[in-house]
């Protein structure tokens, strides 16, 4: 497998080079850049099957580059230092990725997982890069089968998990979403204080809700009359939260 690997800082570079002679010979690395612009130049000359690109760099940004490399037909796995949220966005978007400093277990891990990957598509990269760039975002890609969903966050209603998978309730929709996500990797991603976990089950959008009914821990009706089971932990802190919306 013939591989590029970018990254502005050298020593990063020289690094994974090591990391990957010594535990995956499978890769053989062909180009390594520490300038965005050489990177692209060798990329449209020849293309790698494998990209490890770091996220953050001066003057084009992983993301960029990637966009003037289109169509994508290589593989790619991001490197970048610990940023929460760039690494929120890309895990929610179905991208590889290698904390820095990169671990060879992870390493060894990320070769393989692209070996039986795709290519990523333009779509994953613009939503990955969106959400990354907006920290309280107000719409979302979410990934159904081949494709993605935008939908705008002001028209989710309620959030369901049941075991591996959840299901979005959009408003006007008698059909859920359904994806294989946890209802966790949706409140670190959309970050907003107008999401409420009342129940360990639901994540519900407070502006939606119609009616609450007390009781020991009470429940809650939503704008399509869903009856939301609250938590008798939650209840208290829900009705803060409500009386502030």
């Amino acid at each position: 497998m013939i591989a590029y690997i970018l990254d502005d800082e050298p020593n990063c570079t020289d690094v994974l080079q090591v990391l990957l002679a010594k535990y995956c010979p499978e890769v053989k690395v062909r180009g390594v850049f520490n300038d965005p612009e050489l990177a692209l130049d060798a990329i449209r000359r020849e293309r790698p099957q494998l990209f490890f690109v770091d996220i953050e760099m001066p003057i084009l940004n992983g993301f960029d580059l990637l966009k003037r490399c289109e169509p994508l037909d290589f593989k790619v796995v991001f490197t970048t230092a610990y940023d929460q949220y760039a690494v929120r966005a890309i895990k929610f978007n179905a991208l590889d990725y290698l904390l820095k400093p990169v671990d060879k277990d992870e390493l060894i891990a990320a070769v393989h997982k692209s070996q039986k990957s795709v290519a990523p598509e333009s779509a994953q990269l613009e939503s990955a890069q969106y959400l990354r760039n907006n920290p309280k975002p107000d719409r979302i890609a979410l990934p159904v089968g081949n494709e993605l969903l935008l939908v705008d966050v002001s028209d989710m209603e309620y959030l369901e998990s049941d075991g591996a998978y959840v299901s979005v309730y959009m408003l006007g929709q008698t059909k859920p979403v359904v994806l294989s996500k946890s209802l966790r990797e949706f409140e670190d991603l959309l970050n907003n204080p107008g999401f409420f976990r009342v129940h360990n089950s639901y994540l519900v959008n407070l502006n939606q809700i119609r009616k609450i009914i007390r009781g020991e821990g009470g429940e809650i009706v939503m704008a399509n009359g869903k009856s939301i089971p609250v938590a008798r932990t939650k209840k208290a802190e829900l009705m803060e939260l409500i009386a502030k919306v």
